[in-house]
């Protein structure tokens, strides 16, 4: 294991960002088949292609030599604004994923201080996100705390 660098994404590495939330999903999730896996893939290079140059989802790779071992990005979403977020501008933080065998090297924390301060300058009133059980502690020493407002949810079949 070498030095980890860290490289904002842009569409020369779709296909790396397409592979680590395919990989992260299939790790928490388990193993999905053949043509549902493919399904997603297409649909996230949509996503990507899309939101990157529109700058509407950003996102960075750790990368040690030619290989990326971990990942995050953040969705800029624009809702009208509150008492509490005049702008409504807000950063959904996701895809927080560290290769197994670089975990807990400070790989998360970095990419996590960099999704932040891109979400300063471009405005944020405030972040959202879903940590696992094993992210938890990194969002929580970057002073995230848990909300108690009541979250719904419906999926649309």
């Amino acid at each position: 294991m070498g030095e980890i660098r860290y490289l904002q994404v842009g569409l020369e590495q779709v296909s790396w960002l397409v592979d680590s939330r395919v990989e992260f999903l299939t790790e928490y999730w388990g193993a999905k088949g053949q043509e549902e896996t493919q399904q997603l893939r297409d649909e996230l290079e949509n996503f990507f292609r899309r939101e990157l140059p529109a700058g509407t989802f950003v996102a960075w790779l750790a990368m040690d030599g030619d290989q990326w071992v971990g990942v995050g990005g953040m969705k800029l979403v624009d809702k009208p604004g509150g008492f509490r977020a005049m702008n409504g501008r807000s950063g959904y933080i996701m895809n927080m994923y560290t290769r197994s065998a670089w975990r807990k090297r400070g790989i998360a924390t970095a990419i996590l201080e960099l999704l932040l301060e891109h979400g300063r300058q471009a405005g944020v009133s405030y972040f959202e996100l879903h940590a696992t059980t094993d992210g938890a502690p990194v969002y929580e020493r970057a002073g995230f705390v848990r909300h108690g407002e009541p979250t719904y949810r419906k999926i649309v079949q």
